[in-house]
């Protein structure tokens, strides 16, 4: 501590020293104050015998001092950064693109690839799904990788979700996609440049935008519900009547067709029943048809050899013999 308080206080005293010594020089200078003047502008000879023409005498200590005092204080040296410090790494992600044998394009997030099987993070409507394919099933000449930061691979997703919306179709889930990339896309942008402030305030705008937008869809899909409620109860009576008169047309295009049914079955029995009284006259006439033609034959065999059972037949020939006989 004394040493301390002893070097603080050696150059205050040393500067206070040098102020009275410059007084006392002051006052050695001549009443005459044109001449004075004149010898300071160097308009006049200083008098070799004038003591007071030389300028005071300083110690070559109190000079070092006053040109200490005089010199501006320098800022303190800021450290060097280490040459071994390494520098932050920008997050990237590797992407994929390729084309299935039956012609559809697959592109996403890469995240594991082997000789067998590609898997990938895609987008699919309003989601974001996991899939694996086979390389059997990819034609191995379109498939391509291209690495890009994180921070845009979330913002064109947020870029595809956004342009998705008022359709009507899961737009609920497209805006808090939307929303949900480009605050991740936020969150990974690092770094205090102008470029940098400018792409998070334009995200800070964008997500505004779809908050507001969304605001707006809420209401305007409330509005929509009411509006076809309205419309439902004023065509109510309307559409009922046409239901009714719906309904009396298939019920009368039943019946008809009961009827016609009905007369078809009518019509198949009166066909049963006459061939059930038909089949057996046939048979009966079939039958005479055969005992004459049998009665024939049998006569001309007669005439033809009247004295042979067996008639001109080889042997072992059973010949026909009608009933009766």
């Amino acid at each position: 501590m004394k040493s301390a308080g002893t070097k603080s206080t050696l150059p205050i005293i040393l500067i206070f020293s040098a102020c009275i010594i410059t007084v006392h020089a002051r006052d050695a200078w001549p009443t005459n104050t044109r001449t004075s003047l004149a010898k300071r502008i160097g308009l006049a000879k200083p008098d070799a015998e004038d003591p007071n023409s030389k300028p005071p005498e300083v110690a070559p200590i109190m000079q070092r001092v006053l040109q200490a005092a005089k010199r501006p204080a320098e800022p303190p040296a800021q450290a060097a950064p280490s040459p071994t410090t390494p520098r932050d790494a920008v997050p990237a992600v590797k992407t994929a693109d390729f084309y299935l044998k039956d012609g559809r394009l697959i592109y996403g997030k890469l995240i594991t690839e082997d000789r067998n099987k590609i898997t990938v993070e895609q987008i699919e409507g309003s989601k974001i799904i996991v899939a694996t394919y086979s390389k059997r099933d990819i034609d191995p000449r379109s498939i391509q990788t291209k690495t890009i930061t994180e921070s845009r691979y979330y913002q064109d997703l947020a870029e595809y979700f956004a342009g998705r919306t008022w359709d009507f179709e899961d737009d609920p889930d497209d805006f808090i996609q939307a929303i949900r990339c480009y605050e991740r896309t936020k969150r990974l942008i690092t770094g205090d440049s102008e470029m940098n402030r400018q792409r998070i305030a334009e995200i800070d705008r964008k997500i505004a935008q779809l908050t507001a937008d969304r605001e707006l869809w809420t209401k305007q899909v409330e509005s929509r519900a009411k509006l076809k409620e309205l419309e439902f109860q004023a065509e109510y009576e309307t559409r009922l009547v046409q239901l009714e008169e719906r309904l009396d047309a298939r019920i009368k295009q039943i019946d008809q067709t009961l009827e016609k049914l009905n007369k078809t079955v009518t019509t198949v029995q009166e066909n049963q029943q006459k061939l059930e009284q038909v089949i057996p006259a046939m048979e009966q006439d079939l039958r005479r048809r055969l005992d004459i033609l049998g009665s024939d034959v049998e006569a001309t065999r007669r005439m033809m050899d009247p004295f042979s059972f067996y008639g001109p037949y080889p042997y072992g020939y059973r010949r026909y013999r009608p009933r009766g006989y």
